[in-house]
């Protein structure tokens, strides 16, 4: 008997245990109301860039400055828990590439520099 009620409140500890680890795993990976910007392969001379939205908006709007100069501005749609992939063709000559994104009131730039 004494055996069993050992046996039985080990394994009501296991369960337990396991279920809050998992629950805290889950609650650590989901992301609420953010967005990221990154080149798609950043060491290469290319400027396609990716913009992840897990927030609530779907709008935004970017900017590819070249040697302090705007040389493109485009709006895109990103849905939320998705992402988008932006192919920019480098059709300018210059030095330092800055690809501005504007999402909310929020702005994130990333940039390259050639040499």
């Amino acid at each position: 008997m004494n055996q069993k009620n050992i046996i039985i409140s080990l394994i009501a500890f296991l369960v337990i245990s396991f279920s809050f680890l998992a629950f805290s795993e889950n609650n650590q990976h989901q992301i609420k109301n953010d967005w990221f910007l990154y080149f798609e392969n950043p060491q290469d001379n290319s400027l396609n860039f990716i913009v992840e939205n897990f927030s609530d908006k779907n709008n935004f709007s970017w900017s590819l400055i070249v040697d302090g100069e705007i040389k493109k501005t485009e709006n895109l749609e990103v849905l939320k828990n998705n992402y988008k992939n932006v192919t920019v063709k480098k059709l300018y000559n210059g030095k330092e590439f800055i690809l501005k994104v504007n999402h909310n009131n929020e702005k994130r730039e990333v940039y390259k520099i050639f040499q």
